[in-house]
């Protein structure tokens, strides 16, 4: 009798463990957002508005570009808007999506908890606060991969504009639209990788 009472305390104990552990663990699940395209494309977007900013639209071939760079960097084990060996620029899945544009840029995160927190990490860095809030970017693509944020920002080829309103400490690359010697219209392609 008193071997049964110990099994049943036992078991008890145990059941009330595993329960517990469940529990938690559920609990802490819905605690903490995964991290989403979405919820980070709302997040941008609502930061572009309280700083009067147009609101992005997503682009499927800007997204097909930040999934093949998310790929490529977490499939390699590398960071950097750059291949390893320096040959793919960070327009290079770009170009690999068939997108035409006059001004392309990219923010990269890695390692984080959540959308809050890597928006927060974007607006406290000069170079990617830049990005998200350039009123010449007018389209975007996000990919999360792994433990991999990549977003690719456009502003389509027929939008070309002028390299004053471009420079900055970001990353990006732009066709300016420029007149030749000759008084014909001409387009040149611009890197800038200062951050």
């Amino acid at each position: 009798m008193i071997k049964n009472r110990r099994k049943i305390i036992q078991t008890l104990v145990l059941s009330l463990f595993i329960i517990q552990i469940v529990f938690f663990n559920f609990k802490t699940a819905l605690a903490e957002p995964l991290i989403s395209e979405i919820a980070i494309f709302k997040l941008i977007n609502q930061k572009r508005t309280e700083n009067n900013i147009h609101p992005l639209i997503i682009n499927n071939q800007l997204a097909q570009a930040a999934i093949n760079k998310a790929k490529y960097l977490y499939k390699n084990n590398y960071f950097d808007h750059e291949s390893k060996n320096g040959q793919k620029t960070f327009s290079y899945w770009i170009k690999e999506t068939n997108y035409e544009y006059s001004f392309v840029g990219e923010n990269l995160a890695t390692n984080f908890k959540n959308n809050d927190n890597i928006i927060l990490a974007w607006m406290n860095s000069p170079s990617h606060q830049e990005n998200l809030l350039n009123e010449n970017y007018l389209e975007t693509g996000i990919a999360v991969y792994k433990n991999i944020i990549v977003q690719i920002f456009g502003r389509p080829a027929d939008m070309p504009m002028s390299i004053q309103k471009t420079i900055g400490n970001h990353i990006s690359e732009n066709l300016i639209l420029y007149m030749s010697p000759g008084n014909k219209l001409q387009y040149r392609l611009e890197t800038n990788n200062l951050a």
